[in-house]
């Protein structure tokens, strides 16, 4: 045997090696994934339906504003308690 036919033998069982370990991690990532995916799945409905019963408990809308500079002096501040006035009168 030829000192190329050694190395071209060597690279075969190498690549033989290779696929046998290449395979089954393979799959592990491929379900290690599907099990991430569904538990985020899972938490995402979790959150959802604890939320909307949350909500079907309380049985009124949630409001918030987002009124930036209300304290620069421009009335800014004034609109912004006249609107909280007008839902707290509704």
């Amino acid at each position: 045997m030829s000192a190329h036919d050694q190395l071209v033998l060597c690279l075969c069982e190498l690549t033989r090696l290779l696929w046998k370990l290449l395979l089954p991690l393979v799959i592990l990532c491929v379900l290690l994934v599907a099990v991430l995916v569904l538990l985020v799945l899972a938490i995402r409905l979790w959150l959802q339906s604890s939320r909307n019963a949350r909500r079907a408990r309380e049985g009124r809308p949630t409001v918030a504003f987002f009124h930036p500079y209300c304290n620069a002096g421009g009335g800014g501040e004034r609109v912004l308690w006249c609107a909280i006035r007008a839902l707290q009168n509704r």
